[in-house]
């Protein structure tokens, strides 16, 4: 039995006693002590339960807070895979174009060159732990300042990395659809692609231009990978892991 209890008991001892005693007003004030007991009983639950939630909601935050750090440290492993893929195709593309500009003959190596040059590693954001937070209400997250962080990142950042890429995605389809069928014959992006006519290909200037555009793409996404998609991240992999060591001590 509770102390609450035991005090309710108590008072509703007393109030019947004053009742056969015909003493209304001890009963009277003994009745509200009883009141004011189930009163505080409630208060002291409700705070109580408050105090769970509370907890709860909090242990969620560091559970999304831990689940993100995964996330990000994934994208940035992913961005720096595409930004050396990005490097490998720009050097093919150089090298496709000296060939060109040398007249050497075609050659297996070329044709790998080809390949290389056409490739487009498309960014695939890992927002899980965005996507819970989202659903839970930003509000979870106490710290102001990484939230501000967070939602910057994702809705700022990271949307215009997405939106830049699927830009490019685009466009290579539209080239395979077009350029690749119409001067390779047979051809994988994962291996080699064979010119129809080599002298063809040398010459013409679409296809110069594709080269020239893939260097110059390539060049600023691997720069805004870096000094964009990366620092972000890394800096807000940053500030979680100060909030996390925070409400550690």
């Amino acid at each position: 039995m509770t102390n609450n209890q035991s005090m309710m008991k108590f008072f509703r001892t007393i109030r019947q006693t004053s009742l056969t005693e015909n003493k209304f007003s001890k009963y009277l004030i003994y009745a509200i002590g009883e009141i004011i007991l189930v009163v505080i009983g409630i208060l002291i639950a409700l705070q109580v339960n408050n105090l769970n939630e509370n907890r709860q909601i909090e242990a969620l935050e560091i559970s999304l807070l831990k689940e993100m750090l995964v996330n990000l440290q994934a994208d940035i492993h992913d961005m720096r895979i595409n930004i050396g893929y990005h490097e490998r195709s720009i050097q093919s593309a150089k090298i496709i174009l000296y060939s060109f500009e040398n007249e050497l003959l075609d050659n297996d190596t070329l044709h790998t060159h080809y390949a290389i040059a056409s490739m487009l590693p498309r960014f695939l954001i890992t927002k899980n732990a965005y996507n819970s937070i989202d659903r839970e209400g930003m509000r979870i997250i106490q710290n102001d300042s990484l939230r501000n962080a967070i939602t910057n990142h994702y809705e700022q950042t990271t949307t215009f990395l997405t939106d830049w890429n699927d830009a490019d995605w685009e466009n290579w389809r539209q080239d395979h659809r077009e350029m690749y069928r119409q001067y390779f014959k047979e051809f994988s992006f994962f291996d080699s692609l064979v010119p129809t006519n080599y002298y063809d290909l040398s010459t013409n200037s679409q296809y110069k231009n594709y080269l020239n555009n893939r260097i110059s793409w390539f060049t600023l996404t691997n720069n805004l990978y870096e000094k964009s998609g990366i620092n972000s991240a890394e800096k807000l992999i940053n500030l979680i892991k100060k909030e996390l060591k925070k409400r550690a001590e």
